[in-house]
């Protein structure tokens, strides 16, 4: 797969399980797609024990589109323990996929990103940990067509959203921020599974989770910024005292 594929229509086409979808990954207006936290259950009931490159998951959800794979590239997030320094990646990845989208290209990713590898036995492991938390999600979101995720303009503006948070996903902020990933990934998931299953009603929780996470972050990272500075102020000033007696 190569970075400059060339612009494609929106034309719907035929996948494989049946649904209509146009080729930058938006699905088509009449569809039912198989949940995919069923799909995600067969891929990784086995231990799966070699690696895994983002261009295989990619191919093996195919059919589904690149909205299904930035909500399994969330899953590890939604679990108490996450597979460690993967958040920047996935991020990375979950961003370009999305500037794609909202570019209406195709979601493909070049061979620096998508030959990246990933533990088959650990990532099995973790995503199936966070399939109860994804088939709870899934409870919620049904077909529900509107304008907000139906419309050209607004399927654009939601990618641009899934950039932003991919963006959150991929700050390098310190883990003594709790829930630094959890926020931004719930966020993801709940507008990529909007998006493809077109549920207007349900996008505007991802909305509102986007708005939180951002929130959050912002207030959270100001306020251990300014402890920090306290605390290295207080230091510097003992360490004076104590040098001049």
């Amino acid at each position: 797969m190569t970075e400059d594929a060339p612009q494609v229509p929106d034309s719907p086409t035929i996948t494989p399980d049946g649904s209509r979808r146009d080729q930058s990954g938006f699905p088509g207006r009449s569809h039912r797609l198989e949940p995919l936290s069923a799909v995600l259950e067969r891929m990784f009931a086995g231990e799966n024990e070699g690696e895994l490159t983002l261009n295989e998951l990619l191919l093996r959800l195919e059919a589904r589109g690149p909205l299904a794979l930035m909500s399994l590239l969330c899953l590890p997030f939604m679990t108490p323990v996450s597979l460690p320094g993967i958040s920047n990646v996935f991020g990375v990845v979950i961003g370009y996929l999305a500037g794609r989208m909202m570019l209406g290209l195709p979601g493909t990713l070049p061979q620096t990103l998508g030959g990246r590898r990933i533990q088959g036995k650990l990532l099995g492991k973790v995503v199936r940990a966070g399939l109860k938390a994804l088939r709870w999600l899934e409870r919620g979101i049904h077909p529900r067509p509107s304008a907000w995720v139906t419309s050209p303009t607004a399927r654009r503006f939601n990618a641009g959203l899934l950039m932003w948070g991919a963006f959150l996903l991929a700050l390098p902020i310190p883990p003594t921020i709790p829930c630094s990933n959890l926020t931004p990934g719930a966020a993801i998931i709940l507008i990529a599974l909007s998006m493809a299953e077109e549920d207007g009603v349900t996008i505007w929780l991802g909305y509102a989770a986007l708005f939180g996470a951002t929130i959050y972050l912002g207030v959270m990272t100001w306020l251990q910024a300014a402890l920090i500075v306290k605390m290295t102020s207080r230091i510097w000033h003992y360490c004076m005292d104590w040098w001049l007696g």
